[in-house]
């Protein structure tokens, strides 16, 4: 069943499968809601996870595994006990008691809209605003950007607000698994196609496909395997990228790709291609209470036959380190002579 026939069906019975869940369902500032058959866990924007007082009964858990295995039209029991569907703003998981004693849920709401704008990533100091117009100014540059951190971060969030800064005419195929980015609600009238990926149709087959396709800018909810050896490959002929990646460090980018290669034939081009067209890694990180900040900001880069990652901003401080050439060309040609000042 494909996501749209999914989300209708959801939809439609969406009253009954959430009656004990539906005022956390509609608060916006929820972001999870997660049942391991004991205690009912929320995670909310500007307090963390915490217990609900909330106790769902195990006739509720029962029927809501029930009906959602019925709307898909698959099974659910000891042999298959694992339950996931995707809609255009959930994911939910549903495992079964054979396997975890009592059915554990979890719901992970995919917002349709934008959490922030310039203003409110200043004012929540998610960044110094000098940091957020450099950002900006990179997407005008025509930058290969990659979001990183750990899940729940907010990685894609931020993808979805550079997204805006895409100039209407400059074509984005977004490929994704799981709808996150949701580029055309957001960037209305842009010139767009959004492709579901899946077995049938892989990652590499639709970044390949790609190049015939006229796409300017791919993006990537989540780089997480083979395919960045082809997304490098369509970034050698002129593309442009944003993606996320789990990271720890923006240092880290070159091992974490080359990582996701596995068992590939892997060579030293390959090391080089990362530098030379993924242009700029930002890590963010998320406290206990939910709070989103830039942690790193770096540039990655080859020059005269050496690679090289520069970290600019870390830990709340610019570092004394020099943006390198390549990058500062790649400014200059969009007329940008100050990458820290907004650009109307």
């Amino acid at each position: 069943m494909n996501s749209l026939d999914l989300k209708e069906l959801i939809e439609k019975n969406k009253d009954e499968l959430f009656s004990e869940i539906s005022d956390e369902i509609d608060n916006e500032k929820i972001t999870d809601i997660e049942w391991d058959g004991y205690n009912l866990w929320i995670t909310e924007l500007g307090i963390g996870s915490y217990i609900s007082g909330k106790e769902l009964s195990d006739k509720y858990v029962e029927n809501i595994s029930i009906k959602l295995a019925n709307i898909m039209g698959v099974q659910f029991n000891r042999s298959r006990p694992i339950l996931e569907a995707n809609t255009e703003n959930l994911r939910i998981s549903i495992w079964h008691e054979s396997r975890c004693q009592k059915k554990s849920m979890s719901i992970r709401k995919i917002p349709e809209y934008l959490r922030f704008d310039h203003m409110t990533l200043i004012e929540s100091r998610y960044a110094p605003e000098s940091i957020i117009n450099l950002l900006e100014n990179s997407v005008s540059a025509h930058l290969s950007i990659v979001v990183g951190g750990q899940p729940h971060a907010g990685k894609t969030e931020l993808v979805k607000y550079l997204t805006t800064k895409i100039p209407h005419n400059e074509k984005a195929g977004v490929y994704e698994d799981n709808q996150e980015i949701h580029y055309r609600k957001i960037n209305p009238n842009k010139k767009c196609v959004e492709f579901f990926v899946d077995d049938k149709i892989t990652y590499p087959d639709i970044i390949k496909a790609g190049l015939r396709h006229n796409i300017d800018w791919i993006l990537l909810s989540e780089s997480r395997g083979p395919e960045v050896a082809h997304l490098l490959n369509s970034l050698s002929t002129g593309s442009y990228c944003m993606t996320t990646m789990h990271l720890d460090d923006v240092r880290d980018t070159p091992d974490r790709m080359y990582n996701m290669l596995g068992s590939s034939n892997i060579n030293e081009r390959f090391i080089n291609s990362i530098y030379k067209y993924i242009d700029l890694v930002i890590l963010i990180e998320c406290d206990k209470h939910e709070k989103r900040r830039i942690k790193q900001v770096g540039f990655l880069s080859r020059e005269n036959g050496n690679n090289q990652c520069t970290i600019i901003y870390e830990d709340g401080s610019f570092t004394d380190e020099k943006i390198p050439e390549t990058i500062i060309n790649k400014f200059s040609k969009k007329g940008i002579m100050n990458i820290y000042e907004k650009v109307n």
